[in-house]
């Protein structure tokens, strides 16, 4: 039964495949042409997207509000969630629902330099979070069109 046991745990730590060609401990270029890339400093420390797999998108729209919901792995066992409410390319929108670890932070803002319906990219801060930024390609709606999509 121990064996058994240690196989199951050894399977279990390989079943996430790490991309090691990303740096955890440095802050991906601030860029709108769709890298799938997302960092920020949470309480002063480096958190970056992409070892273990690209940022999803999700679009989502109610009767008065366009979201995106923005969700990255960060670590094996870490992620950061948080939806952009009304976002348009060119204009500050707010930021709400942020999740960390399972922890929940205050609301910021971010600032959107590319929504085209594939690439969304801006850069956000707020509460515990600095220097935010984020391009992320995905294949959704462009500005306030419908979608219920994750990407």
């Amino acid at each position: 039964m121990k064996k058994l046991l240690y196989v199951f745990l050894l399977i279990l730590c390989y079943a996430c495949e790490e991309d090691k060609s990303i740096d955890p401990t440095l802050m991906p270029e601030a860029t709108t042409t769709g890298e799938n890339t997302l960092g920020c400093l949470i309480d002063g420390w480096v958190y970056t997207a992409g070892r273990f797999g690209s940022p999803e998108v999700r679009v989502r729209n109610d009767e008065e509000n366009h979201y995106i919901d923005i969700e990255a792995q960060i670590d094996r066992f870490s992620d950061l969630h948080f939806t952009l409410v009304n976002p348009q390319q060119g204009a500050t929108c707010t930021y709400t629902n942020v999740v960390f670890d399972q922890e929940r932070l205050p609301d910021g803002e971010a600032h959107i330099t590319r929504m085209d319906g594939s690439v969304i990219s801006g850069t956000f801060s707020g509460g515990n979070i600095r220097e935010g930024r984020f391009d992320i390609r995905y294949q959704g709606e462009s500005e306030g069109d419908g979608g219920n999509v994750v990407y």
